[in-house]
C-alpha cells in the first residue's frame, strides 16, 4: 500500500501540470496503474487529488485546449471517456464557458471531433445539454 501512497502523493503534485517535467503522460500511466491494482479503499485519497476548484487555476482555457487538440489521440480507443469529459464539461458553467473560448483557437479538425462529441451527447441526452451544446457549437461555428 505504500506504492500507492506514493503514486497518490506524486498525482497530488501533478495535478495543475505546471512544474518543469510534469507530463500528463506519466499522470495518466499512474491513474491508470491504480485503476488496476489499487482497491477501493484508495479511492477516498484518490478524490483529494482533484478536490481544487479548477476553475480558479491560472492558464484554465490554455489547459482546456490542450485537452481539446488531445482528444483526437483518445479516439476511437477511448471514446467513452472523451464523451464523459464532454458531460464534465457540460456541467460545469465556468468550464464549458472557457472550453468554448479554448476551441476557437482548436483547428478545424479538432473543432469537428469536439463538435461530433457535443451532437452524440445532445442528442442523447436534449433535456440537460441541448443549450449548453448549442452554446459551445455556435462558438466554434
Amino acid at each position: 500500500m505504500n506504492l500507492f501512497k506514493e503514486q497518490l502523493s506524486i498525482l497530488y503534485k501533478m495535478r495543475f501540470l505546471e512544474n518543469e517535467g510534469d507530463d500528463i503522460e506519466v499522470f495518466e500511466g499512474i491513474l491508470n496503474d491504480l485503476s488496476h491494482r489499487g482497491t477501493n479503499d484508495i479511492i477516498p485519497d484518490l478524490c483529494t487529488v482533484f478536490e481544487d476548484d479548477i476553475a480558479e487555476h491560472k492558464g484554465l482555457e490554455e489547459g482546456l485546449y490542450k485537452l481539446a487538440i488531445g482528444i483526437s489521440k483518445m479516439l476511437p480507443q477511448a471514446e467513452f471517456w472523451a464523451e464523459r469529459i464532454h458531460r464534465t464539461l457540460l456541467n460545469s458553467n465556468d468550464l464549458v464557458i472557457a472550453y468554448s473560448e479554448a476551441l476557437k483557437d482548436a483547428s478545424s479538425s479538432t473543432k469537428q471531433i469536439i463538435k461530433e462529441i457535443l451532437l452524440t451527447i445532445k442528442e442523447e441526452d436534449p433535456d440537460l445539454y441541448l443549450e449548453k451544446v448549442d452554446m459551445v457549437l455556435a462558438k466554434i461555428d
